[in-house]
């Protein structure tokens, strides 16, 4: 089985991810206070039991569906073996990146469970495409620090499950790739390097293209704050490393082919991506790596949402309980080197110790600035966005 989705790996004590996440204001309350109204919107209360039967649709990304090779059946065996599994069966369908499933569920697409990630949840609120999640459904709920859970809290409300989170930068290998020709240092600046024109990959998100550009501008600045002009700036640069790459990749799976095969020699990758490719057959004796640019690596908090239009919201909440089990948080950690969102009661349940090391899982700077940049939403993300979509598709 594989995963194609940003993977990490949990952290050992459930509090240590957490605290980094309150220490570098990720998710915070001035999301909350952004969106509150004089008219707060009351707790919602849903009865399965109540609901007609019919399927239960998520939107999700490459990996989290339940199929039994190619997906993730034990997250949601929790569901599928309750009373709803058969009368309200789950039905996948995939997304691109955040801006292509808020475009499309803008447009009319109606499923019942979308999978954002936390930068976008502002968006998703004020556009009116969600609704409150009734937390009475999800059991674990309260296993989820509330620092993870913030920026998903909208009029005192939560909106938000977060499920899994991470880092993002690039997997190089280094018996190939030396960072002479950049300053001598891991950067980002390696994609603009033309020795390797055609031998380089990046994930098709338009806000990493651009904010990515941006580091390589600025060093080693919070990429979250941007202006006009050096969104002008960093879409100059992020041509000029597009002309060195072979694709802009939307599955996981793909770029993960592509550099075993041979096709690769740098690409974005999240960290399951990286430890899939370090323990492939084809990459045995090779010096792979996960890069840890001068410029700070950046963090995501990834989760689910209920969608405005969902037909059986109640159903659907229990199968977003199923996938928020302690046991789910740690066989995120043991078969898929990703973390989970979810804490309370996950460390004792974690097989594989090795995976801490490998990321730096017991070195907490390695989470915070400068090292590492915690996602969150950009006061101008639709002009970053626009930006982006603009060099995508020059």
């Amino acid at each position: 089985m594989r995963m194609d989705r940003k993977g990490f790996v949990a952290m050992t004590g459930s509090a240590s991810l957490a605290a980094f996440l309150a220490a570098c204001g990720g998710g915070g309350d001035a999301q909350s206070d952004v969106a509150a109204s004089t008219s707060a919107p009351m707790a919602p209360t849903f009865d399965p039991a109540t609901e007609t039967d019919g399927p239960i649709q998520f939107l999700t990304w490459a990996g989290y569906d339940d199929d039994a090779s190619s997906g993730s059946p034990w997250i949601w065996s929790g569901y599928q073996d309750g009373p709803y599994g058969k009368k309200s069966p789950l039905a996948f369908s995939f997304l691109e990146n955040d801006a292509q499933a808020l475009a499309k569920v803008a447009s009319g697409y109606s499923p019942d469970v979308v999978h954002p990630c936390i930068n976008w949840l502002l968006q998703w609120h004020d556009a009116g495409l969600i609704q409150p999640l009734d937390t009475a459904l999800l059991p674990d709920f309260e296993g989820i620090p509330k620092e993870f859970t913030a920026g998903g809290t909208f009029d005192g409300l939560p909106y938000f499950m977060p499920f899994d989170v991470g880092f993002s930068s690039l997997t190089y290998d280094a018996d190939v790739v030396d960072f002479d020709q950049v300053g001598g240092q891991e950067t980002y600046k390696i994609l603009l390097d033309e020795r390797y024109k055609g031998k380089m990959s990046f994930f098709s998100d338009p806000l990493g293209i651009i904010l990515t550009s941006f580091q390589m501008n600025e060093g080693n600045v919070d990429p979250y704050v941007i202006s006009t002009e050096q969104i002008a700036a960093a879409k100059e640069t992020a041509f000029k490393w597009k002309a060195n790459l072979r694709n802009y990749w939307t599955a996981e799976n793909d770029t993960i082919d592509d550099f075993v095969n041979g096709n690769l020699v740098a690409t974005y990758t999240w960290p399951g991506g990286y430890w899939r490719i370090k323990n492939h057959p084809k990459m045995k004796g090779r010096n792979i790596k996960f890069m840890q640019p001068i410029e700070g690596r950046t963090v995501w908090v990834c989760g689910m949402v209920l969608t405005k239009t969902a037909k059986r919201p109640g159903r659907a909440m229990l199968a977003m309980a199923s996938a928020n089990r302690p046991q789910v948080a740690a066989d995120l950690t043991d078969l898929y080197q990703y973390a989970a969102a979810q804490q309370e009661g996950v460390d004792q349940l974690i097989k594989n110790r090795e995976l801490i090391k490998a990321f730096q899982l017991d070195q907490p700077d390695a989470w915070k600035p400068p090292l590492a940049w915690p996602d969150r939403p950009l006061p101008n993300q639709r002009e970053v966005q626009v930006a982006g979509e603009e060099v995508k598709s020059a």
